[in-house]
């Protein structure tokens, strides 16, 4: 976290916000309660004094930062490594707590179909949680079911806001049950484009988890789509002794994996979650791949020390691209000691190969809510017009992941749309890029999401022609196109999953469609 508010400081475009004593003085001055002193500032961004909401909050209104912007990175890196549990700590959400009024509001927001942004959500749970407010079944059940609807419809840091929010509020018993009761229900709905939302938040807090029902669901899952999340997931409740398979259920595990990795018709993110949870049972799970898998299915099985030649290979690509990311730099680069920060190469690596798909989403959130997200979109796109035929497949993929995260404006659209339309690319690589245009879809012009559907209906994706056409249909559904999606609803030569997921999308009522679109902290305006 440290780090993270530091290279928002070194990127501000004044001289005062880079200089420690200026700073605190702004943040004395911009405060509604009390600033933080420069030794402060130096101890929390040296990682020597722990970070409270308060301190989020100051440096986000000193800094003219979206609500939420440090907040929610904030939620992810403790609910990962802060073994004390803060996110959840009464104390430390004592701030929320003394906002009885602004909670009252969004309550009565919530409850009159009014719309309500993820700020808004996070600070709700955490007052809930500090206070242990009282309230009716009837009113938990209509918190719970439309924050659950807004997680599935929204994406990115906001998203992430409101799934802390609904962990936070989930800690009483009757909401616990309430919660159960409806994240099952949307990972069994039919249609739903985002079903394996739950288990996303489950990865989190995997002690909440419906470990039978997850279990279940691996080998015989309502829908297939919920494959990558459920491997995920059922790593996680392994990882952290949530749930002890027997031998008989062991077996069975491992041969589901192998067998899913070893299937070329499978996408390869459901192959690479199956390689994450085949190696919490097998110390050398790489040894027992053929050749088809693939480079990237070798490296992901492969133990991360000590590095062999391949590993070293792909790290040195990534240091390499985060020189060229400090070459664009911060707009005070030269305030790091000897103008260089020693982190960036390692959160840039970790987001792009980090063999743990958890640790390594806590990463990807870092990194693209930093400073350097303008400097790192520019280095990426650059990357895809100019080299990305010279790459390996693995970097290409996870250059392309991370791009949809930040990916703005007609010429990011338009690198994107080069590997979706480019033939002599891989399958796996365009349909990853199919997705990485979804998730930017909001950022994009409309004549860029036009060109992405004509590719996607063109068929020319063989056995995933679905999945691209789906990754189309949720960057309609993102950017709020209701016509093309009515459109395509009614075309009775589109498969039905396709047809029921836009269907989903145009079915979500206009307080949703409002509360989701309202201060995303995510978005910037295109170019």
């Amino acid at each position: 976290m440290g780090w993270l508010a530091r290279t928002h400081r070194f990127n501000a475009p004044d001289t005062e916000s880079a200089t420690a004593a200026t700073f605190a003085a702004r943040t004395t001055a911009r405060s509604a309660s009390r600033g933080i002193g420069p030794a402060m500032i130096s101890r929390l961004e040296h990682g020597t004094a722990s970070w409270q909401p308060h301190h989020l909050a100051s440096y986000e209104r000193a800094l003219g930062l979206p609500e939420g912007r440090l907040a929610g990175p904030a939620h992810k890196v403790l609910r990962t490594w802060d073994p004390r549990g803060r996110s959840e700590d009464p104390y430390w959400l004592r701030s929320a707590a003394e906002a009885e009024q602004r909670a009252a509001d969004i309550i009565d927001a919530v409850l009159g179909a009014d719309a309500v942004t993820a700020a808004d959500w996070d600070l709700l749970s955490g007052h809930l949680l500090a206070t242990g407010r009282k309230l009716g079944r009837r009113t938990w059940g209509t918190l719970v079911d439309r924050l659950m609807l807004e997680i599935c419809a929204s994406q990115g840091l906001d998203q992430d806001l409101r799934a802390e929010a609904l962990l936070r509020i989930g800690r009483t018993e009757i909401v616990a049950g309430l919660t159960g009761e409806i994240s099952i229900g949307t990972m069994s709905q039919r249609g739903n484009p985002a079903s394996f939302q739950p288990l996303k938040i489950y990865q989190r807090a995997p002690g909440r988890a419906p470990v039978s029902w997850v279990a279940r669901a691996l080998f015989d899952p309502p829908d297939r789509w919920l494959l990558r999340e459920l491997f995920t997931t059922v790593a996680a409740l392994v990882d952290t002794g949530t749930w002890n398979p027997s031998v008989h259920q062991l077996d069975a595990l491992q041969r589901e994996c192998r067998a899913t990795i070893q299937d070329v018709q499978v996408e390869m993110e459901v192959r690479r979650a199956a390689i994450q949870l085949l190696r919490r049972f097998d110390p050398a799970p790489y040894l027992g791949l053929d050749r088809a898998a693939g480079p990237e299915l070798v490296y992901l099985a492969k133990p991360a020390a000590p590095p062999d030649a391949q590993t070293s290979r792909y790290q040195g690509a990534c240091l390499r691209l985060a020189a060229e990311i400090q070459d664009i730099g911060l707009v005070w680069q030269t305030k790091w000691d000897q103008g260089e920060d020693p982190l960036l190469g390692n959160v840039l690596t970790q987001s792009l190969i980090g063999r743990n798909d958890i640790t390594r989403s806590v990463y990807t959130t870092l990194l693209v809510n930093s400073g350097y997200r303008d400097a790192l979109r520019l280095s990426l796109v650059r990357l895809l017009y100019e080299e990305a035929d010279r790459h390996e497949t693995i970097l290409l993929r996870a250059v392309i992941r991370l791009l949809g995260k930040i990916a703005e404006g007609t010429r990011d659209g338009w690198a994107l749309l080069g590997i979706i339309g480019a033939e002599r690319i891989d399958l796996d690589t365009r349909v990853q890029a199919c997705w990485a245009l979804a998730n930017s879809a909001p950022r994009m012009p409309p004549g860029v999401l036009d060109t992405m559907l004509e590719l996607c209906r063109a068929r020319s994706f063989g056995t995933q022609a679905t999945t691209a056409l789906r990754a189309s249909v949720a960057a309609c559904g993102r950017a709020d196109r209701r016509e093309v999606l009515h459109m395509l609803a009614e075309d009775r030569d589109q498969v039905l999953a396709v047809r029921d997921e836009c269907r989903w999308w145009n079915s979500l009522p206009g307080y949703i469609r409002n509360s989701v679109n309202a201060n995303r902290t995510m978005i910037h305006l295109p170019s």
